[in-house]
């Protein structure tokens, strides 16, 4: 079995076979050229994504046009605009490929399909709960000293995947700043 399956089984919850193959059958692969977009700002989020390869990115445009990097992923990750999802609400937030990336895409109406199946899918709640996690922690007011150890703790494939412009954008830091503390940590 592909081993981004399984990770992706894993990372999901605890599934029994006849479980795990009715999971695998509701995704759907999807290949991403730089720059393709999973979601664009103004569509409502209909599916969940789990990057297989590649990298992505989650923004927003500030009115000085720059990209605001809300969220980055990388393999073995889980790709969502959570409250998009939730509400089923257009999103404020486009998600695009950073490179050439491939996800397996698994929809809302494929859920739903699972849960009514076996009441074992609930955990992938799972999925949501990993979406807000990244958000919390932003939102504690850390430091920049804070956020860049608990990049390199828990993400360390971010910092060796993206530019430092990006990198700081995603911790809400200026690009000097991350470059102090980088100096700093070492």
């Amino acid at each position: 079995m592909d081993e981004s399956i399984l990770e992706l089984l894993k990372r999901a919850g605890e599934f029994s076979e006849k479980e795990s193959l009715l999971l695998r059958q509701e995704l759907q692969y999807r290949k991403l050229e730089k720059d393709d977009f999973l979601l664009k700002k103004g569509d409502t989020c209909s599916s969940v994504y789990f990057v297989i390869s590649g990298s992505l990115y989650q923004y927003n445009i500030d009115s000085d046009l720059d990209k605001n990097f809300i969220d980055l992923y990388v393999s073995n990750d889980w790709v969502i605009s959570h409250k998009s999802f939730t509400s089923r609400t257009p999103s404020k937030y486009s998600i695009q490929a950073f490179e050439e990336s491939s996800v397996y895409e698994l929809s809302i109406e494929s859920m739903h399909k699972l849960i009514g199946l076996s009441q074992s899918f609930l955990q992938m709640g799972k999925i949501l709960e990993e979406s807000t996690s990244r958000i919390d922690f932003f939102d504690n007011n850390n430091t920049p000293d804070e956020k860049y150890n608990y990049l390199l703790k828990s993400k360390p494939k971010l910092i060796h995947k993206f530019p430092q412009k990006i990198i700081a954008s995603y911790l809400k830091i200026t690009p000097e700043t991350l470059s102090r503390v980088r100096k700093r940590i070492k």
